[in-house]
């Protein structure tokens, strides 16, 4: 602390205590922003491929709707969280490394970066989103499927049921939740 006097120290001190907090909250905000929902999970979500194909749709009777929680990837989210991560550490200490001295910019922000992608990396790679498991007769037998969906979207009764491929069930809600 020699080569600069107490009072630059306690003036960069605070500027790096602010960017700091500044920059953990705005990677916890990206974090919520950019976390997955499970949507394209849904049955009533199709991929491009699926749109305008037949496919095989069956009435069935559902007899039971249990709440389940769904285990979905969250990379994607992850991978942003990086990269914005990535960039506003960088800014940061590069702000730090300039008020430190104009010469530690660079070296600043490389540090900044690697923090910044090393605190986004801690997110989880899958999430749990809320989701249902329907029990269900189909042609005198009982079968269960789970899905990502609301309970309240489904109710004891007659629902469509439509199957992609002989391992995919997509049950689709036959009831509508008050908002």
């Amino acid at each position: 602390m020699s080569s600069i006097s107490k009072r630059t120290y306690r003036k960069i001190s605070k500027r790096g205590l602010v960017l700091s907090s500044l920059l953990l909250s705005l990677l916890t905000i990206s974090g919520c922003v950019t976390t997955g929902t499970g949507e394209k999970y849904r049955a009533t979500s199709y991929r491009t491929t699926q749109v305008n194909q037949k496919q095989a749709a069956e009435v069935i009777q559902i007899i039971a709707i249990l709440p389940a929680q769904i285990e979905v990837d969250n990379s994607e989210a992850q991978q942003n969280r990086q990269v914005i991560g990535a960039i506003l550490g960088a800014a940061g200490g590069a702000m730090i490394g300039n008020a430190v001295g104009g010469q530690n910019t660079v070296a600043g922000g490389l540090l900044g970066g690697a923090t910044g992608v090393a605190v986004a990396s801690t997110t989880e790679n899958t999430i749990l989103v809320e989701g249902v498991t329907l029990t269900f007769v189909q042609d005198s037998q009982t079968y269960s499927s789970s899905q990502v969906g609301r309970p309240c979207e489904f109710k004891p009764g007659q629902a469509i049921m439509i199957s992609m491929r002989a391992d995919e069930t997509r049950v689709q809600p036959n009831n509508t939740c008050a908002e």
